[in-house]
């Protein structure tokens, strides 16, 4: 009896630790990707206008941009279902944690968005 215990708690920890590894993965290719879309960004710009003032402009203007884009996503995601956690938005948009976390900071200082919940995985959001 207590050894089958032991093997149940010790398959369900296995299991947890494989989910962690798991979402720490999603979150490495999430982080890579953002890199990626940055640094594009920066050389289509650099080709266009190197070293000049307008160059670091348009490049700060589609930062803004993609940032604007992907607050309106989340504020639809937000209308649709009600509340959401920052998992669910990072994977849905494949962006980082730490990336969603400012997005909800600014809707949050926009009026537009309000956390429940004091931290860890029982933060949601809501619309406003």
């Amino acid at each position: 009896m207590v050894l089958g215990l032991m093997i149940i708690i010790l398959g369900f920890w296995v299991w947890k630790l494989y989910q962690n590894k798991k979402q720490g993965e999603g979150e490495a290719r999430a982080l890579e990707k953002e890199k990626d879309e940055l640094e594009q960004m920066l050389q289509s710009i650099s080709a266009k206008a190197p070293a000049s003032q307008s160059g670091l402009a348009d490049y700060q203007q589609k930062l803004q941009k993609k940032k604007e884009q992907a607050k309106a996503k989340i504020m639809q995601m937000l209308k649709e279902k009600g509340k959401i956690s920052n998992s669910e938005v990072a994977k849905a948009l494949n962006i980082s944690s730490a990336t969603v976390r400012r997005y909800f900071d600014e809707l949050e200082a926009e009026n537009k968005a309000k956390q429940v919940g004091q931290d860890g995985r029982s933060v949601v959001y809501t619309a406003i």
